[in-house]
């Protein structure tokens, strides 16, 4: 088995060539591939994909994101987010995954993190030996705003993917019953000045700025800018063989970037918004803001009413307090954890993970 480590040319090259359209699996798509290679943060000698293969054949892969860490009066880390890892079916349990954490724990000095595992996925990073037995927790909401029985209960179960008739019925009655509900209540902004956002331009990028020093990855205006021109998933209404061949998302049927920026009454900014939309599903990966959070509570309600959204998910401290103890939009509000897995060197500059880490740190924003 040998293990192929490729940094941007390379990377650029083979989704370019000829091998790349020709594998059964692919273990990247195009447009992630451009995305990374676009990376502000990623320099020549990164390495941003990992793959194992036996002769021609590729049985696995990991993808990393490269990122810079500020931790409180220490000189800047370069890290790496796993962003990905796979294995082909055939191969599994061979340790094929640890050899691919092993190599990229090595190539990143020890500075590997990792959003969102599954407990599965966290018995791998254990047995690599690298990381921090207790992962980070950083707790959100999630409100429940449209019935949305499909989405929800169809990966679960076979008998409910086999029930998409009957999940389709309840959703339309679920939704009929919540309009109803919903109809009632109005979040207006008129006397807040809201504008939709195109570009980054300097006044917004001294306002995040200002914001973001305080963070652990302090993502300013360039990598904004960045994350909005080169997203890694794309709006198609039929998958085409391509994203079928690759295991993780790369088109969706609706994925979005919308940013917001409000001005106080001298036309100052005082918050900024920062969305994703994908098929209804609504999260904040960056919000910065120095305003009372109602405000801000009020403009997600407008615009959660206003897209029609089925659900909303958000980490940012001070906008979850406030979204328990508002009214909203949702029917139901749940709270939430996500995971952080670190390196066990990096893990300790790492004090107080909800308030130095915006939701779309990572490889977040772009899922």
């Amino acid at each position: 088995m040998e293990i192929v480590s490729l940094n941007k040319t390379a990377l650029l090259e083979y989704v370019n060539s000829a091998f790349f359209e020709a594998e059964e699996n692919l273990p990247i798509s195009f447009q992630r591939a451009v995305s990374h290679a676009n990376n502000p943060r990623s320099n020549e000698n990164d390495i941003l994909l990992f793959f194992a293969k036996e002769g021609e054949e590729l049985i696995g892969y990991m993808g990393v994101l490269p990122d810079l860490f500020f931790p409180k009066n220490q000189p800047i880390v370069k890290v790496g987010w796993v962003t990905c890892a796979w294995v082909k079916k055939e191969h599994r349990g061979k340790g094929i995954i640890g050899k691919l954490f092993t190599e990229a724990h090595f190539k990143y000095n020890g500075n590997l993190l990792s959003y969102d595992y599954v407990p599965a996925t966290k018995r791998i990073y254990d047995a690599t030996g690298f990381f921090a037995q207790k992962p980070l927790v950083k707790s959100g909401i999630r409100l429940y705003i449209k019935s949305d029985f499909q989405r929800i209960l169809a990966p679960k179960s076979s008998l409910f993917r086999k029930s998409a008739i009957v999940l389709k019925g309840l959703n339309a009655v679920g939704n009929s019953m919540l309009n109803l509900y919903q109809s009632g209540k109005a979040f207006p902004i008129d006397h807040l000045n809201l504008e939709a956002v195109t570009e980054i331009n300097d006044s917004l990028n001294q306002f995040i700025t200002e914001q973001t020093n305080e963070t652990y990855f302090q993502r300013q205006g360039r990598e904004l800018k960045w994350i909005l021109a080169s997203p890694w998933i794309v709006e198609r209404d039929e998958k085409t063989d391509l994203d079928k061949k690759y295991y993780f998302s790369s088109s969706v049927k609706e994925f979005k970037n919308l940013a917001f920026q409000l001005k106080d009454k001298r036309g100052k900014i005082s918050a900024f918004f920062f969305f994703t939309i994908r098929n209804g599903v609504v999260k904040l990966p960056y919000f910065f803001s120095t305003i009372p959070s109602k405000d801000s509570v009020l403009v997600i309600n407008h615009l959660l009413q206003k897209w029609r959204a089925k659900e909303f998910t958000c980490f940012h401290p001070k906008l979850v307090s406030t979204l328990k103890e508002s009214k909203t939009m949702a029917f139901h509000k749940k709270e939430v954890n996500r995971f952080l897995v670190i390196d066990k060197q990096l893990s300790k500059s790492i004090t107080h993970v909800n308030l130095f880490m915006q939701d779309g740190d990572g490889d977040a924003v772009f899922t």
